[in-house]
């Protein structure tokens, strides 16, 4: 039995519960009808009446005639009583039991008709309508489309829905093929060129390089603040080791979409890891990830500073392609770094400060912590990955705004 039958069973039962408790508290209080309330009223009035009579206010003559009238009227009221109360429970009691065998047949009777068992399987059901949606719809969709193309072959909203129309049912080639002809038709249109460079890249397993990373460039020089090319020119970048133009493109992005949750932390995540991969990288230093739009804005309160260098009896084992990574992590939790910047080793001694804008990942900055393990590592492959015949130094616990000096003196084994 299904949860629905169950629900339903339960339904019926408190309507029923609900229909019956309301008519045999009707039928208690049917007594207190204005007939009875009537004959206390005449009683009242025939003791009045005696009453009077005893102390001299009416005369015998009187009291017989309103007695009498009295009377009378309490044998109509008497006579007209038992035939109301005996037609009324008659009557509720076939209502009362009509209502209890008619109520729940009833309910069974109409969702046999309008009813949809099926629908009970969740699962079955949502599968069953993607199963036609995909096969049936979209199929009698594309052809509607096509044929209104034929009769009106310029149509670039027909196009841009036919193609797609094809994406939803896998047919890339055929989309992209769509969307080329409506980019031929208005090759300045910014949200046409990124389109079809998506399509063009779902062709070939979703890679954005070469045409399509050229169609979306276009679209930025048009319209430097179109989302969808900023998402997708975003991911060229990432994809082609383009890490800083990642960063740059998905911050802009962030700035137009502060309210929308989601894509908020999904572009934190991306440039987070792009940081991360060009701390790596060594193409660029970490101290260049503020953009020019950033460069302008105040200047983040610096949480430690410091001195690094190496001590003499290392120096000998560095050479020139070696590089310096310094860094700073939470004393307790994972050994990813909170903070870090990496420079040639040939700037050793070298002075160094973190704030905030070093922090690898925007939901975790060096100002949410009191106190962090601060420390540097020559890396002898260029890699921030620690790894052995790198020289390191040991690591200092300071506290937010302290200055420490840090000296690498040690070999990893």
């Amino acid at each position: 039995m299904s949860i629905f039958n169950v629900c339903a069973g339960l339904l019926s039962v408190f309507v029923l519960m609900v229909f019956v408790r309301t008519i045999f508290k009707s039928r208690v209080l049917s007594p207190n009808t204005q007939s009875q309330t009537n004959l206390r009223l005449l009683r009242d009035q025939l003791k009045e009446l005696a009453e009077d009579h005893r102390v001299g206010n009416l005369s015998a003559e009187q009291y017989e005639l309103s007695k009498a009238e009295i009377e009378g009227r309490v044998l109509e009221e008497v006579s007209r009583e038992p035939q109301k109360l005996v037609v009324s429970g008659k009557y509720a009691k076939l209502a009362s039991v009509a209502a209890i065998l008619l109520i729940p047949a009833s309910a069974a009777y109409l969702y046999s008709f309008i009813g949809s068992p099926e629908g009970q399987d969740v699962a079955a059901f949502v599968d069953t309508q993607n199963e036609s949606f995909d096969q049936s719809d979209l199929q009698s969709l594309a052809d509607k489309v096509i044929q209104h193309i034929d009769e009106n072959p310029n149509d670039i909203q027909a196009w841009g829905m036919l193609a797609r129309t094809y994406q939803a049912m896998h047919k890339f080639d055929e989309a992209a093929n769509a969307w080329e002809r409506a980019y031929q038709i208005s090759p300045g249109d910014p949200a046409i060129l990124v389109d079809y460079a998506e399509a063009r890249g779902l062709t070939v397993g979703g890679d954005l390089s070469g045409e399509p990373a050229d169609l979306i460039n276009r679209a930025l020089e048009i319209d430097p603040d179109h989302g969808k090319g900023l998402a997708l020119g975003g991911t060229a970048a990432f994809a082609a080791g383009k890490y800083q133009l990642a960063i740059d493109r998905w911050t802009r992005l962030m700035k137009a979409n502060l309210e929308d949750a989601q894509l908020m932390e999904t572009l934190r995540a991306g440039i987070a890891e792009a940081k991360i991969r060009l701390v790596q990288s060594g193409r660029d230093g970490i101290d260049q990830i503020i953009t020019a739009e950033e460069s302008n804005a105040e200047q983040p309160a610096v949480m430690v500073s410091g001195f690094v260098r190496i001590s003499n009896e290392l120096r000998d084992k560095i050479s020139a392609q070696d590089v310096v990574f310094i860094y700073a992590r939470s004393a307790e939790g994972p050994p990813m770094p909170i903070a870090a910047m990496r420079i040639p080793v040939d700037q050793l001694p070298y002075s160094f400060s973190f704030d905030d804008s070093f922090s690898l990942m925007p939901n975790r900055k060096l100002s949410d912590f009191p106190e962090f393990l601060v420390g540097a590592r020559i890396s002898k492959s260029g890699n921030a990955i620690r790894a052995s015949g790198d020289i390191e130094s040991s690591t200092s616990l300071v506290r937010k705004g302290a200055t420490v000096e840090i000296t690498i003196d040690s070999t990893v084994p």
